[in-house]
C-alpha cells in the first residue's frame, strides 16, 4: 500500500535532443547505446551535485534536488560536461541535451513524485531546445545574485495549460559569440530605492557617476560620445546605456558587438540587442575582455542617487 507524502522539492528533467534521426540512421540497438551513454554521463553529474535520479523514460530522466541552487548548478555542469567531452558526437550526429527544472510542492508516492511542480518542470524541458536550460521566471527571480545574473527572460513564451501566463527564463551556461537573439535579463528581486538607481562607469583611469537625472550615456569612437573608447574595434556610435524607469538598458548599435561579463557569469556577445544591466560587470567594447582587458569598461548599479 502506497503512502502519499506531501513535500517541497526541486524537479529536473533531462532529455536527449536529436535521437529520432539517430535511431533511424544507426538502428535501435546502436542508437540506444548512444542515448544510454548520454543519459549516463548526465546522470553521473546530477548525482555528484546532490541530485537523486528518480526514473528514466525513453530518452529522458527525472531527478530531484533538495536544494534549488544545487539543481541550477547541476544543470549548468551537465551541459558543460556534455559539450567539453563531445559526448553526443557520433559520426555526423551531434546530440544535445534539453534540461528543464522547477521547484515547489509535490506528492511523493512509491519513490516517485507527482503534482503541479512535476508537470511544470516537464513543460520547461519541452520548451527547451537542444543545448538549453529552461526554468520558470519565478524560480529565476529567487536565485542568489550570482546565479540570477546568468539567467535571462524569454519574453512572450507561453506555457500551455498553465492557466495564467507563466514567465519563462533561460539559464545561460554558454553563449556563442555570434548570438543574435534579442532579450532582456530578469529584473532583480531586491526592492529599489525611491531615489532610483545610479550607474557607475569606470574606463581606464576615469570614473563617471550618473543618477536618475541622466537619461542616456553614449559610448563610442566619436569624439561627441559621453565616454570615448578609441580603438580599432569600436564603432563611432557603438552603444548607448539608456535609463528606463529604475533600470539601465545597454543598447548595442555596433558592427563588432559589445561583450558582456556579468558577475558570476560567462562572457557573451550582443549585437544590435538590448540588455537590462544588473549589479556589476564589465563591458568589452568591440572586443572580448579576454583579448583586451585594458579596454574593459566596468559598470556598477547603485541603489538610490549616485554619490
Amino acid at each position: 500500500m502506497s503512502i502519499n507524502e506531501p513535500c517541497t522539492i526541486g524537479v529536473l528533467f533531462c532529455d536527449v535532443a536529436g535521437s529520432t534521426r539517430l535511431y533511424r540512421d544507426l538502428g535501435d540497438d546502436a542508437a540506444l547505446r548512444v542515448v544510454d551513454r548520454c543519459l549516463g554521463v548526465a546522470g553521473d553529474v546530477v548525482q555528484s551535485k546532490g541530485g537523486r535520479l528518480v526514473k528514466t523514460i525513453g530518452d529522458e530522466f527525472m531527478a530531484v534536488f533538495e536544494d534549488v541552487c544545487a539543481m541550477c548548478d547541476a544543470a549548468v555542469a551537465v551541459q558543460r560536461r556534455f559539450e567539453d567531452e563531445g559526448v553526443g558526437h557520433v559520426g555526423e550526429h551531434r546530440l544535445q541535451l534539453r534540461i528543464g527544472f522547477h521547484h515547489g510542492p509535490v506528492v511523493r508516492a512509491n519513490d516517485d513524485y507527482f503534482g503541479t511542480t512535476v508537470n511544470m518542470a516537464a513543460r520547461m524541458v519541452a520548451l527547451a531546445k537542444g543545448g538549453q536550460i529552461i526554468t520558470t521566471g519565478e524560480l529565476a527571480d529567487g536565485l542568489p545574485p550570482l546565479q540570477r545574473a546568468a539567467t535571462r527572460a524569454l519574453v512572450g513564451v507561453y506555457v500551455k495549460g498553465a492557466g495564467d501566463d507563466v514567465r519563462v527564463a533561460e539559464v545561460l551556461w554558454h553563449v556563442a559569440a555570434n548570438q543574435t537573439t534579442v532579450f532582456s535579463l530578469l529584473p532583480t528581486a531586491e526592492p529599489r530605492s525611491t531615489g532610483g538607481s545610479g550607474l557607475r562607469l569606470t574606463y581606464r583611469d576615469q570614473r563617471w557617476l550618473f543618477d536618475e537625472s541622466r537619461q542616456a550615456v553614449t559610448l563610442g569612437r566619436d569624439a561627441a560620445s559621453d565616454i570615448v573608447v578609441d580603438n580599432d574595434y569600436v564603432s563611432r556610435r557603438h552603444a548607448t546605456i539608456e535609463r528606463r524607469g529604475d533600470k539601465w538598458v545597454l543598447i548595442d548599435h555596433s558592427t563588432n558587438g559589445t561583450y558582456v561579463t556579468l558577475f558570476g557569469a560567462e562572457e557573451f556577445c550582443m549585437r544590435r540587442e538590448e540588455l537590462v544591466l544588473r549589479d556589476v560587470g564589465t563591458l568589452g567594447i568591440g572586443r572580448s575582455i579576454g583579448l583586451d582587458r585594458a579596454n574593459g569598461l566596468d559598470f556598477a548599479l547603485t541603489i538610490g542617487r549616485a554619490e
